[in-house]
């Protein structure tokens, strides 16, 4: 489980790195399975989900 601090500094961070190089994850060519590991995957780590499955557990 994540803290409501943790959550929010992680979350803060992605927003930042968006507004950074936000014309490049905007263009056309910024490819859907790239958003995934740019900001899909480490938003749902910052919730504290086991995306990975690291736990190795049954679905």
């Amino acid at each position: 489980m994540t803290d409501i601090g943790s959550f929010k500094e992680k979350l803060y961070s992605l927003i930042s790195k968006f507004e950074k190089d936000k014309d490049r994850y905007l263009s056309k060519g910024y490819l859907e399975a790239q958003v995934r590991i740019d900001f899909l995957n480490p938003f749902f780590k910052a919730l504290g989900w086991d995306i990975e499955n690291k736990a190795h557990k049954i679905e």
